[in-house]
């Protein structure tokens, strides 16, 4: 992301990134939330507010 946001570092580019991706869950839920991390690589769950992949199983 950091590429394609004008004038952003890697680390400014990640906490944007998180600003918006982190609202998700509370919005739709802890299903879909771990449906769509189970499909990324390990570290994104940060990005969305949680300590790690498999924090939460339904």
């Amino acid at each position: 992301m950091a590429a394609r946001i004008e004038g952003a570092t890697p680390a400014t580019a990640r906490w944007d990134v998180s600003s918006v991706l982190s609202v998700l869950p509370p919005l739709i839920g802890d299903t879909l939330t771990n449906r769509i991390l189970k499909q990324l690589p390990p570290g994104y769950a940060l990005l969305f507010g949680r300590a790690d992949l498999g924090a939460k199983d339904d």
